[in-house]
C-alpha cells in the first residue's frame, strides 16, 4: 500500500511539473506564432481572362487573326514555381506553387498565397506549365492531381495548357478544336516587373493579370484552324508554346 501512495504521488508531481512547465513556455509559443504573423503578409493572385479587348466566356464565338471562328467548353492554364523579388533583389520562393488557372465565377480565378515576409518587392515571377521534376514525379503536390484531367493518359507528365472547343469551317461544319500543350520545350518562364516598387505586408494585397486567349494563337505564330485543329506532342503544338510565351499573360496591377 506505501509503495501504491509512493506511486501516485509521484505521478501527481510529475502532472504538476509538466502543467507548470506548459504554464511557461504557452506564453512563449503564443508570442512566436503571433511575431510569424505580424512579419507575415498575404497575397492575392487575380487572373482575368480575355479573349483579345472582351471578357472571355464559354461558348461564346471568337475570331482569330487567321480568320476562324471558334469558341471554347474549356480552358486551363498550370502555373508553378512562383517567386517573389524584393527590391535588393533577394528572391522568396512560394512553396508548393503549382496551380491550375481557369475561368471560374464568369471570367475570373484568384489564387491566395499566403506567409510571405513582409517587405518592399520589385517584380513577380512563375512558369506557364510545370517546372521540375514534379512534372514527371506523379506526387499530388499544390494543384498536381491526375483527377485534373490534364495528365496525359498514354505518358508521364501533364498538360500546361489545355484548351478545348470547335470552329466552324469554310464549308459551315463544326469540327474540334484540341489544344493539349506540354513538355519541357513549351515550358515557358514569366517575369513582370512592377511600375513602382510594391511594398506587400498584412493582408489586403492583390496582383491582377489578364490571360488573352488569342494570343495563345498569334504572335508569333498565326494558327489556322483550317490546317489543323488538333495540337497534341506535333512540331504545331510547340508553335502555340512560342505564341504564349510572350503576350498570353500581362500584368495589369
Amino acid at each position: 500500500m506505501k509503495i501504491l501512495l509512493t506511486t501516485q504521488n509521484s505521478l501527481t508531481h510529475l502532472k504538476m511539473k509538466t502543467i507548470k512547465s506548459l504554464f511557461y513556455i504557452l506564453p512563449f509559443f503564443l508570442f512566436s506564432c503571433q511575431e510569424e504573423m505580424e512579419n507575415n503578409a498575404s497575397l492575392e493572385l487575380e487572373f482575368i481572362h480575355k479573349a483579345g479587348l472582351e471578357n472571355f466566356e464559354y461558348e461564346k464565338i471568337y475570331q482569330n487573326e487567321a480568320g476562324n471562328e471558334f469558341s471554347l467548353r474549356l480552358w486551363r492554364t498550370y502555373i508553378s514555381e512562383i517567386r517573389l523579388i524584393k527590391e535588393n533583389n533577394e528572391a522568396f520562393a512560394i512553396q508548393d506553387s503549382y496551380h491550375l488557372i481557369e475561368p471560374q465565377n464568369g471570367n475570373k480565378f484568384s489564387l491566395n498565397l499566403s506567409q510571405i515576409p513582409n517587405g518592399n518587392y520589385k517584380s513577380i515571377e512563375f512558369y506557364i506549365g510545370i517546372a521540375g521534376e514534379e512534372n514527371l514525379s506523379g506526387e499530388s503536390i499544390g494543384d498536381l492531381d491526375p483527377s485534373n484531367n490534364m495528365a496525359w493518359n498514354w505518358t508521364t507528365g501533364y498538360k500546361f495548357v489545355r484548351m478545348d472547343g470547335e470552329f466552324q469551317d469554310l464549308e459551315g461544319n463544326r469540327r474540334g478544336v484540341v489544344v493539349h500543350i506540354g513538355t519541357e520545350a513549351n515550358l515557358k518562364h514569366q517575369k513582370f516587373d512592377f511600375k513602382n516598387i510594391k511594398n506587400i505586408s498584412g493582408e489586403a494585397n492583390k496582383l491582377s493579370f489578364e490571360l488573352n486567349l488569342l494570343e495563345a494563337f498569334q504572335n508569333p505564330n498565326t494558327i489556322n484552324f483550317e490546317e489543323l485543329s488538333d495540337f497534341q506532342f506535333n512540331n504545331e503544338a510547340d508553335l502555340i508554346g512560342e505564341n504564349y510565351a510572350e503576350g498570353f499573360v500581362n500584368l495589369i496591377e
